[in-house]
């Protein structure tokens, strides 16, 4: 509760604004591993680079995918599909690390990631919920140099809600009442003599997690709240079910959600295991899409799908696919994007971006813009090294209408 708590208290003012805002929120689904591009959405490109994978036809006429996406298929037109990511990163930790904080790993300084600058940046008074929650078993959102308090509240399972969020069973509301003057009084005496920054921030925890606690919006966190028509567009399986508590918390406001969906690490049998794991983005994204479209929400949600860097064009002998950082391909969908579109490319043979290669920093600085954050916002780590949220990438707005 720590570490979602405080935001609430400590708002600060309006960043900069960059023209053009659309998007309100942002559900960013993060396929830790690396996904293979040659065997999901970039099948343009030379047979042998194809592996196992055959192609099927999608509901754009010229956009085509692999067979182990069908229901996606059917939803190509609200996917704008980009084909020419780069990144200079080619192991998992660092290339994770660049890709959600814009940065090369450093040993004297942790940067903080794409989520805790939208929540910094865009956090009011007001604000019930906090705006960075991270969901799945992966990387939780880091704050880096940051204050604790724009980290990520992670949530391990969506279905299980949040821990500790309610008042005992065993203790009364005046008895409660009761401790909480006390630890008032106490704090205030402490913080006379002895009080510091670290001090009051840890008293603005306790009123932030009770803000939390009395939200009129914490019950977006349980999915049984949620509408059977919407409950039906999902399966079971834990990565839809991620994927509806995402639609429900932009739904609420929340600004950056992200799911973390692991395991696509292949380097051998990936014609055994991909499939599976194709599967559970198949079903939860297009749901999700479905969702937020019923709900009216897709016009003011960006959703992306980003991983840390794409697979070798050929197949290795152990029938896997190798780390590629030289051109992989990610999504995006609502707030506007040119969607039912493929924007950049790679060479025929799979081994480079080759048209309208975007970078990582650029990928970030074009989620920001398009939330109405300037990418060039500037902050300070504690020794006073500036830092500029999407480091030196430049926005691509000519993704949107």
């Amino acid at each position: 509760m720590t570490g979602m708590s405080i935001p609430f208290l400590n708002a600060a003012p309006a960043a900069a604004l960059a023209p053009g805002s659309k998007a309100k929120s942002v559900i960013n689904i993060f396929l830790s591993g690396g996904l293979s591009q040659y065997d999901s959405f970039n099948v343009e490109v030379d047979k042998n680079v194809l592996g196992k994978s055959t192609i099927i036809k999608s509901n754009v006429d010229g956009i085509r995918v692999s067979n182990y996406f069908p229901t996606l298929a059917k939803q190509m037109d609200k996917l704008l599909v980009l084909n020419s990511l780069t990144t200079n990163q080619g192991a998992h930790p660092s290339g994770i690390y660049k890709m959600l904080t814009s940065y090369n790993p450093r040993s004297s300084v942790t940067h903080p990631e794409l989520g805790a600058w939208v929540s910094k940046a865009l956090t009011r008074e007001q604000d019930s919920l906090p705006n960075f929650v991270s969901i799945g078993k992966g990387r939780t959102g880091t704050a880096g140099f940051f204050p604790g308090q724009w980290a990520a509240l992670p949530v391990r399972n969506p279905r299980a809600g949040i821990d500790f969020s309610s008042r005992h069973e065993a203790v009364s509301k005046e008895q409660m009442d009761q401790r909480l003057s006390i630890l008032d009084k106490l704090n205030h005496d402490f913080d006379k003599d002895f009080g510091t920054k670290d001090t009051q921030s840890y008293r603005d925890s306790y009123k932030g997690s009770l803000k939390f606690m009395h939200s009129k919006d914490i019950d977006a966190f349980d999915l049984k709240k949620e509408s059977e028509k919407i409950v039906k567009l999902y399966d079971n399986q834990e990565f839809s079910q991620s994927c509806l508590l995402a639609g429900r918390l932009v739904e609420r406001g929340v600004r950056y959600v992200k799911v973390d969906l692991g395991g696509w690490d292949y380097h051998d049998a990936l014609y055994e295991n991909f499939p599976q794991n194709a599967n559970r983005l198949d079903k939860g994204l297009a749901s999700l899409l479905e969702h937020l479209s019923q709900k009216g929400l897709l016009d003011s949600t960006l959703v992306v799908v980003s991983t840390e860097f794409g697979r070798k064009p050929l197949v290795n002998p152990n029938k896997g696919r190798d780390h590629h950082p030289d051109g992989f391909t990610c999504l995006m969908a609502g707030a506007g994007v040119k969607a039912g579109q493929i924007y950049g490319s790679t060479t025929k043979d799979g081994k480079k971006a080759e048209k309208d290669i975007l970078d990582v920093t650029d990928f970030n600085a074009t989620i920001a813009w398009r939330l109405g954050i300037d990418p060039n916002l500037e902050e300070k780590s504690p020794i006073g090294r500036p830092f500029k949220l999407a480091n030196r990438g430049k926005a691509r707005k000519v993704l949107f209408s």
